[in-house]
This record gives C-alpha cells, structure tokens and sequence, in this order.
C-alpha cells in the first residue's frame, strides 16, 4: 500500500473515504467517470469510453504495481464519487515526471472532493514519491479547475490555442500546468 485510507468531510458535511483503488473498484469507477465525461472538460467522449471490466481492472492493476504511480479514489458508502491518477514517465529521460489527471462524479461536483484529492496526491508526492516534476492538461474554459490547480503550486507553463474541439465545434485552448516537488 502506497497511501493509507483516510476520512475527509465534503463542504456539504458528507463523510468521504480517500483510498488507492483497487481491482474491484472496476465497476464503480467505470460509472464514475462516465458521469464527468458529461462535463466536457475532458477530451475523451462517453462514446469512446467503454472499457471491459477486466480492462478496466488492469487499468487498475498497473497503478499498483508501478512504484511511481498512484490511482486515488473517493469513496461514499461504497460508490466511487471521484478519482485521480498519477503516471509516472516510463522514459529514462522522464521518469522524475508524473502526469496528472483528475475527475469528479457529477453529483458530487462543486463540493471540495477535487481539492481533497489533489491535497492528497500532494501530501504523498512531497512526502513519498521520488517524482520531481507534475505536469497536467486542463480546458482553457475550465476556470475552477485551472484555480485549483494553482492553490496547490502548479503554474501555467503553456497554452495551446483552439487545440481542442469540442462536439460543438468549438474550439478550446489546452493549458499545460506544472508543478515541482516541494
């Protein structure tokens, strides 16, 4: 175990558990994120995200086995309500990068789930990690994100214009945001 469970209180006075994630999380995390593809802060559709359960348990797995990257989840009676992921470079030249990403169940939104994740993964990469260096993809549009980001020491570092196309067609820069060990 790379990060031991703890209990967080949401701004709406629910209890969260903050865990690893494990195998059997699968199902649960499937739903989840599906509920925040609905968002369109993330560029991958609901269409597109359809993995198995046993693709989805080895997506898993692999955040388990690798030293450097960590799968957190929240957890509220049972359902995960939120995740975030850290992976490692697996390149020589990268491997003191971890890359970041991050969501929310839409009902749980709003509610200080994605500050208590972040602070989390925080708390376990200046503490336990051997990375240097976070780096992150945001939507240009998406300003709450962009602020959280910032209240834990990431930085924007680039910007790509009209990278993104949403299925409007609308086009949205990418942020690029990162983040030395502290």
């Amino acid at each position: 175990m790379k990060s031991k469970p703890t209990i967080h209180t949401t701004k709406s006075g629910n209890e969260i558990l903050v865990r690893e994630a494990v195998t059997s999380d699968a199902v649960s995390l499937i739903a989840c994120i599906k509920s925040y593809l609905k968002s369109n802060l993330i560029p991958l559709t609901g269409n597109e995200f359809n993995p198995s359960i046993e693709e989805q348990s080895k997506w898993i797995e692999n955040f388990l086995t690798n030293r450097n990257d960590l799968l957190l989840v929240a957890e509220y009676k049972g359902q995960v309500i939120g995740n975030i992921d850290l992976t490692a470079g697996k390149r020589r030249m990268l491997k003191h990068t971890g890359h970041l990403g991050m969501g929310i169940h839409e009902d749980w939104q709003n509610q200080g789930v994605g500050t208590i994740l972040v602070e989390k993964l925080m708390e376990w990469i200046d503490n336990y990690s051997e990375l240097e260096l976070l780096w992150l993809q945001v939507f240009g549009t998406n300003q709450k994100g962009i602020r959280l980001y910032k209240k834990f020491g990431f930085a924007e570092e680039g910007r790509q214009p009209g990278f993104i196309k949403n299925s409007d067609g609308k086009y949205i820069d990418n942020v690029i945001m990162t983040r030395r060990k502290q």
